[in-house]
């Protein structure tokens, strides 16, 4: 069932409409005076276009098997037609993941793109995000802009002489100038040659960054201004939010206020997929209702153009990820989250509230509910954030999220004979509070409300229609944000289908309302500490179809250091494979931000050695599923399987320190492999193919299946 939002339907007649009068009532647009116009980059109505980033899923499309080179390509014809379709006129092409990223480009991409009317800007990572010339060998290498990785003089003479063959190659742009070490890299000078070698071969050439909202200073402005021509704005509500279109506007303008001045354009990066940095992933209201914002900025000329971060173009790949829907009963709850490397100031709130009906006959009044956690249960974390349940503005309920149920389903239970007894109606609040700062990532859930007494609009949180959801939210913190997580198993097409929408300033259908069905008699009445798969768990942990390896220690369980848990298995050598690699994706969800205890890791067992290929602390990765080593995609492992008939697959679970009460629950899933037999990857066939071992007590290895 559709969920495109309605306001993006008057949104984008709004566009139209402005359009129509500007063309009416003057004969040329009066653009800001910024150096991408000068250069004539920027199309009527601004740059619409998308690009792939690190760990979003089905941003791009790639062949499904790999070509004789043992790569897996670009495919260009797929990703046209997905563009066209999305009413895109610039597609931001990535060289990244692949090195035959660069060749996908000039061979195929590019021309395609030229035929149909498709603009090109290059995407290239600075060397925060290049893992390339280890001196270890390839098993340790990652993504990088290839071929010319960290040589961005010899990257500014062959885009711009690439240009001069395909005209619509318009500019490129370097992540993250500013991020980490870049900026060590990217001085003045060095800025000044890379501006001189492209302007000496196409003086038209775009050259941009990214910049986020912190970076806006008078210093970095002063360095980058002379030899940029624009910069690439990630939107990210008020902290490290995907989900928040609050601030969308005024930061739009501050920014404006600052760039113009220095003949410097703005194109926003607005996320639709995830950013790992942010508890929630955006959703089709939240791309729609900052699309509503946007579009008009880009309409009128105040902003060069809106790129789709993680635009889904490969929707139909595979459904939405499993383990994103948290809800305990259908496919929505309540969420109040809050992103990493962010802290709530005390006093803040996120509030969902509604009027709801009493019945004044009642002999009681009661209401039944459930709330989650997505933290772990660590002194440092007590005494600062609560969940709350509020009748006419006055508690009647709270608990600390670091109660004992991290990670599970609680149920709950609060008399309102006393809030509620004399009237016909009531303000009903669901709260998270902030007591004290809170510096560390959250998503607390509330779901299955089941009122005595009185009613409730919306009880399961299955209708996210603003006109009939019967929630309004509040916010009174910039950093802790409210919203209805609802998502499906056709959440990528949504959110694709909305892009189109407003990017083709078309009108969107409205969002249906979606009644909560009846809620279980039979859910769980006390709470229970997490177990993978157990009661209260969400109901399917797997990345993809309803199967997982979970490596377990569970809480108040003591272990050794050096103690493993792990899954394995012998996978036969294709002789004739161009190359090897092993892919996987892994998630770590459920764990504490506490470094040094559980690793993860992956090891290659051949005739002649026992190769450690990664080795990651799983405190440390995102929160979400992660692809391959170090989070850099597949691992090349050629230089330990040429020559084998057969090598053996080992993931796994290890103590790097013994632990009394850290809860770990590692997952493992989608395993793939080019040059080698992988049975049962996905773990849909239960253990088929794979050999456990759980040698020690206190930790466990299974493989789990979602009912």
């Amino acid at each position: 069932m559709k969920r495109w939002v309605a306001l993006i339907a008057a949104a984008a007649l709004a566009v139209g409409g402005q359009q129509a009068m500007a063309k009416e009532t003057k004969a040329e647009q009066q653009f800001p005076d910024v150096k991408t116009r000068t250069k004539g980059i920027i199309p009527p109505g601004g740059v619409l276009t998308s690009k792939t980033g690190g760990n979003t899923v089905d941003a791009e499309t790639r062949e499904a098997k790999p070509r004789a080179d043992g790569r897996y390509h670009y495919d260009s014809p797929k990703l046209i037609q997905r563009l066209k379709a999305m009413n895109v006129n610039t597609y931001l092409f990535g060289i990244w993941e692949s090195p035959t990223d660069w060749d996908d480009l000039r061979s195929e991409f590019a021309p395609l793109a030229r035929a149909a009317g498709i603009d090109v800007w290059l995407d290239l990572v600075p060397p925060s995000e290049c893992q390339a010339d280890r001196p270890e060998g390839p098993y340790l290498e990652g993504y990088c802009s290839r071929p010319f990785k960290l040589d961005f003089i010899a990257w500014a003479r062959n885009i711009a002489t690439l240009s001069l063959q395909y005209p619509n190659i318009k500019a490129w742009q370097i992540d993250d100038f500013l991020i980490a070490r870049n900026s060590d890299l990217f001085t003045g000078p060095y800025l000044a040659q890379i501006k001189a070698t492209q302007d000496a071969i196409n003086p038209n050439l775009g050259f941009l960054t990214t910049m986020y909202h912190w970076d806006y200073t008078a210093d970095h402005l002063e360095k980058l201004a002379p030899y940029i021509d624009g910069v690439l704005f990630p939107y990210l509500g008020g902290a490290q939010s995907t989900t928040d279109p609050r601030f969308l506007a005024a930061q739009m303008d501050e920014l404006l206020g600052k760039l113009n001045p220095l003949h410097l354009d703005l194109i926003l990066l607005l996320y639709t997929d995830r950013f790992l940095d942010a508890a929630l992933p955006p959703s089709p209201e939240y791309v729609a209702e900052s699309l509503k914002v946007a579009m008009p900025y880009a309409a009128d000329g105040r902003i060069g153009g809106i790129v789709a971060y993680g635009a889904p173009v490969n929707y139909d790949r595979r459904p939405t990820i499993a383990s994103n829907n948290l809800a305990q009963t259908g496919e929505g709850r309540l969420s109040f989250a809050q992103g990493i490397y962010t802290t709530a100031p005390a006093g803040g709130f996120a509030e969902a509230y509604q009027q709801v009906t009493v019945d004044p006959a009642a002999g009681s009044y009661n209401l039944r509910f459930a709330t989650y956690d997505q933290v772990s249960r660590t002194p440092a974390k007590s005494g600062k954030l609560y969940k709350e349940v509020l009748v006419d503005d006055q508690v009647v309920w709270r608990s600390d999220v670091a109660d004992e149920f991290g990670f599970t389903w609680a149920p709950a239970s609060v008399d309102l004979t006393a809030a509620l007894r004399g009237k016909t109606t009531a303000k009903l609040s669901l709260k998270l509070y902030a007591q004290a700062p809170a510096n560390f990532p959250i998503d607390v859930g509330f779901d299955s409300l089941v009122p005595t007494g009185f009613t409730i609009a919306n009880f399961g949180f299955e209708d996210v229609n603003p006109a009939t959801r019967g929630w309004q939210l509040k916010q009174q913190s910039p950093i802790i944000h409210g919203t209805i997580d609802k998502v499906t198993p056709h959440q990528a097409k949504d959110v694709y289908d909305v892009i189109a929408a407003a990017f083709g300033g078309q009108p969107q259908p409205a969002v249906p309302t979606t009644p909560s069905a009846p809620i279980p008699p039979d859910l769980p009445r006390t709470g229970t500490t997490y177990q993978p798969g157990g009661v209260g768990a969400i109901r399917n942990s797997a990345m993809y179809g309803k199967g997982r390896l979970s490596l377990f220690v569970p809480e108040r369980s003591a272990t050794n250091a050096g103690a493993c848990v792990w899954a394995e298995q012998r996978m036969a050598v294709d002789p004739n494979a161009p190359r090897y690699e092993i892919s996987w994706w892994d998630y770590d969800a459920y764990a504490a931000d506490l470094l040094g205890y559980h690793l993860k890791q992956v090891t290659i067992v051949t005739s002649k050695e026992k190769k450690l290929l990664s080795n990651l602390d799983a405190a440390e990765a995102p929160k979400v599923w992660m692809n391959g080593q170090g989070n850099w995609g597949a691992v090349d492992i050629t230089q330990f399987v040429r020559g084998e008939t057969s090598v053996v697959l080992q993931v796994a679970l290890c103590e790097q320190q013994g632990v009394g009460d850290y809860m770990i629950d590692v997952g493992f899933d989608e395993i793939d492999a080019v040059g080698l037999s992988v049975t049962n990857g996905d773990f849909e066939q239960g253990a088929t193919g794979w050999t456990i071992f759980s040698p020690h007590a206190g930790m466990k290895a299974q493989v789990l299946t979602a009912g």
